[in-house]
């Protein structure tokens, strides 16, 4: 198949998998300029019987009127087109650049909540989208799931499209039961698993694909209640109960006591009122970096030593590798404080990030800060609470900056840039009254 034209157009470049019956390439469009790249998926009956041909043709059909309608959302690859050739069948699909989660979950460290929950909405609105349509994803799991390299976003692939066009053929033929389970071992339902998903079945999937995110465990090193048989997970995270709370009712065996729609999970995230965070997208997490020998931010080993001294109190002896990878995305020491935060609990972020700033003070020689503000320390501890309160934990490093980039700042100043912070109007006006009245 390799080098072959599929079409008159598709060239046929490379092999990416196979399964039973289908086959798929990564190809090039000759007919559109520069040759870019696509995803070609075949489908190869068993024989050419004039009644099986005819019914993986109907069948071949409706699936890619349904991908089509699919591809209208920006998290799914498009469909490009779909034909027969030989009485064999194509499906021509938008080619991705970026990396699968899979990758991602092979080189990185657990994830923090703040980030799988991001992912999560981001996710659970994707199938928001798919379960309208009446479809099922049916195959959630890292591999199937990838990060797109130009703005960070997830986008949803392989829909198992050729896949249940399959199993209905070999139905149609007498060649296996009814009950052919479509999916993955480890990421797939009870229900699933008896060839009868349902949409909440792609929600168990998610579910386990988070708590993997979360704990850097496959699911089959996953611990199960032994009185229940459920999966147990939050002492091998650090994970908020509520969370907990969320996946575990996720990932529940039986389909009916588990949410019922991808819309009840999110209503439900929306109630844990995740740490806001300046600059880091509530839509949108940037694909990880490979850890760099070399980081863009330059710190003298003393320093290096010094912070990972500090992390190594939270995380253990991941703190150099974490670090490194961390450093390798920052540009400044109050971005990497920033950054490592995430990868801490919601309750450690606040210490760590106030240890981690009262050191850099006590090693950096900064400018004097305006006396009279400094005097006044009650103040200072005021605008940290109150701010905190507003948008978490890193309230801390956002006043250290504005009192070192601004040394002889005023309190009506200060006070001004802080609230320029909080995301709402009123509430960051009624901020700067509770501290200036």
């Amino acid at each position: 198949m390799l080098q072959k034209l599929l079409d008159g157009r598709y060239q046929v470049l490379q092999a990416l998998g196979s399964g039973g019956f289908s086959q798929t390439y990564i190809a090039q469009d000759i007919h559109r300029p520069g040759f870019p790249k696509c995803v070609v998926k075949h489908l190869k009956p068993a024989n050419h019987h004039p009644e099986l041909l005819s019914t993986a043709r109907r069948l071949f059909n409706s699936e890619a009127e349904t991908l089509e309608q699919l591809g209208t959302h920006e998290q799914i690859p498009r469909l490009l087109a779909y034909f027969e050739q030989d009485q064999e069948f194509f499906l021509v699909q938008e080619f991705i650049v970026g990396q699968t989660l899979q990758t991602d979950f092979l080189a990185s460290v657990p994830w923090s909540e703040h980030q799988v929950i991001n992912f999560l909405q981001q996710i659970l609105n994707i199938l928001e989208f798919v379960h309208e349509h009446n479809v099922i994803h049916r195959d959630l799991k890292p591999s199937n799931i990838m990060i797109r390299e130009s703005d960070g976003k997830f986008v949803l692939i392989d829909f198992g499209a050729v896949k249940q066009i399959q199993t209905q053929i070999q139905t149609t033929s007498g060649q296996t039961n009814i009950t052919v389970a479509i999916g993955t071992p480890g990421y797939m339902s009870t229900e699933q698993g008896r060839g009868k998903p349902r949409p909440n079945s792609d929600i168990y999937s998610l579910g386990i694909i988070s708590i993997q995110a979360l704990t850097g465990l496959h699911p089959s090193q996953f611990e199960e209640d032994q009185d229940t048989g459920e999966i147990i997970f939050a002492h091998q995270a650090n994970v908020s109960p509520q969370l907990a709370t969320v996946l575990s009712k996720m990932v529940l065996h039986h389909f009916k006591e588990r949410y019922q729609s991808a819309t009840e999970v999110l209503q439900a995230l929306q109630q844990l009122n995740p740490v806001y965070v300046p600059g880091l997208s509530a839509t949108t997490i940037t694909p990880k970096k490979q850890p760099s020998l070399t980081p863009t931010l330059h710190l003298a080993p003393e320093q290096y030593k010094s912070l990972e001294k500090l992390l190594t109190e939270f995380i253990g002896p991941i703190a150099p590798i974490l670090i490194r990878q961390v450093a390798a995305l920052s540009s400044s020491y109050s971005e990497l404080v920033e950054n490592l935060a995430l990868h801490l609990g919601k309750h450690q972020q606040h210490e760590f990030c106030t240890k981690a700033l009262l050191w850099k003070e006590e090693t950096a020689t900064s400018p004097e800060v305006n006396p009279d503000l400094l005097s006044n320390d009650r103040f200072i501890r005021q605008c940290q609470q109150y701010l905190a309160d507003l948008i978490g934990p890193i309230a801390p490093l956002i006043v250290q900056k504005a009192l070192t980039t601004s040394p002889q700042i005023s309190r009506t100043e200060l006070v001004k840039i802080l609230a320029a912070e909080i995301p709402d109007p009123q509430t960051a006006l009624k901020f700067q009254q509770q501290l200036l009245s």
